[in-house]
């Protein structure tokens, strides 16, 4: 009887064993095949431009209301404009070699770009010129046609007659960034802003395929208007990007304010500006309430430049005008006050150096 109790004992924990190792042998997981692991990673396609007629589909208002900003206006195709006489062929000279020359058929639309800000015509060099796009000619009013003249109109060949000549386009970063990276939409387009949108339209799931990031900060892109010292190391205050000085305001100077705070980056106002409201002083009073503000004088516009930039100060009172020290008489405006320089060097103590 106590063998038979031995016996049976033993064969119960032989049972319990078994069951035991059963169990961890079909809780383990299988060892990773090679093929698995040895795959890499791949990264997600680099984005490509795919204009912004992509962009229409999905956002159609913001695409309607873009389309009648200055933005969207500032470089347009020649064919758009009323001439009084047709785009026809021009002989230009290359600036950096003026006796090299090449012809340029300003009707050919695969050479012409378009216009800049209604005024200069940007194309394709001709071969075997120094930079690959030039403003190669510039539209003048005319009752309500334009005339196609030279860009600059110097007489190269001494023949009393002024010639096209192939104008430095540096300018073409902010006002045609299209063309530098290949997209369909020349002048400032949505993806100027946003960034390139090919993964985004062909993504079925669109969340995480654009950064918004990117597009709050676009309008530093081409916007900072910090003063500069000029050839003298005389400081002047910046009178091209429209944002001159904005480093010295307190909205500047906080974390909390970005340009969107008081701009619009896709619909203008009932004056054409980017502007969350149609009178200024009503974006101010959202914050300000019960205050009174002359923006005119707190959001000066710059008396004199030499190219005819005439835009408003964003130092919102920091560095009014009559405390700069200017000299009204020359196109730059110059800082010359010290307590206007003290701020300076300690808002942008590496531009000081």
């Amino acid at each position: 009887m106590k063998s038979k109790k031995i016996i049976l004992g033993l064969a119960l924990i032989a049972l319990v064993i078994t069951v035991l190792v059963g169990c961890k042998t079909q809780n383990q997981t299988p060892p990773p095949t090679g093929t698995a692991t040895d795959q890499p990673v791949k990264p997600p396609a680099e984005a490509q431009y795919v204009g912004s007629e992509s962009c229409k589909g999905c956002h159609s208002e913001y695409h309607g209301n873009f389309a009648k900003s200055q933005h969207a206006k500032a470089f347009t195709p020649l064919t758009d404009y009323s001439l009084t006489q047709p785009a026809g062929e021009i002989k230009l000279f290359d600036p950096k070699a003026t006796d090299k020359t090449g012809n340029l058929d300003l009707a050919n639309k695969d050479l012409v770009y378009g216009v800049m800000m209604d005024h200069y015509v940007i194309a394709k060099a001709p071969e075997g010129f120094s930079e690959k796009v030039y403003r190669v000619a510039a539209l003048e009013k005319s009752g309500e046609k334009y005339v196609i003249k030279p860009a600059k109109g110097t007489d190269v060949d001494k023949d009393g007659k002024p010639d096209y000549t192939a104008e430095s386009f540096t300018c073409g970063n902010c006002h045609a960034p299209g063309i530098e990276v290949n997209s369909k939409d020349y002048g400032v387009s949505c993806e100027s802003c946003h960034g390139p949108g090919g993964n985004h339209v062909s993504a079925t799931t669109k969340k995480g395929t654009m950064d918004p990031k990117t597009a709050v900060n676009a309008c530093n892109t081409c916007h900072e208007s910090n003063p500069s010292k000029n050839k003298d190391g005389v400081w002047t205050a910046n009178t091209h990007y429209g944002t001159r000085n904005y480093f010295a305001s307190k909205h500047g100077q906080s974390t909390s304010m970005t340009c969107l705070t008081c701009h619009e980056s896709h619909k203008a106002n009932a004056s054409g500006q980017l502007l969350k409201a149609d009178k200024p002083q009503a974006i101010c009073a959202q914050c300000h309430e019960g205050k009174s503000f002359d923006l005119d004088k707190m959001m000066w516009k710059n008396p004199t430049d030499a190219r005819g930039h005439f835009t408003k100060d964003h130092s919102f009172g920091a560095l009014p005008y009559d405390k700069l020290g200017d000299k009204p008489k020359t196109p730059e405006i110059e800082i010359t006050n010290q307590e206007a320089i003290d701020l300076i060097t300690k808002l942008l103590p590496d531009a000081a150096k």
